[in-house]
């Protein structure tokens, strides 16, 4: 199940843009019951384009996804 976060971008119009987060981190693999590092770490912070203006940037920080796992 997907779990979408609401962000604001930094545009002057301060646009909500919605952030699914499977899509962020990706998926983790689990095999009998222990899951397999990949070696990969949340970032420090993730920054994409405002999907509404052209100005913005829609930046998405390690606590604010830790905070919706």
């Amino acid at each position: 199940m997907a779990k979408i976060i609401k962000v604001r971008c930094t545009g002057p119009e301060q646009h909500e843009n919605e952030i699914d987060l499977d899509d962020v981190i990706g998926s983790d693999v689990v095999i009998y019951g222990n899951p397999i590092s990949t070696g990969r770490d949340l970032p420090a912070q993730i920054v994409r384009r405002c999907d509404i203006c052209d100005q913005g940037k829609v930046i998405v920080t390690r606590e604010m996804i830790e905070q919706h796992l």
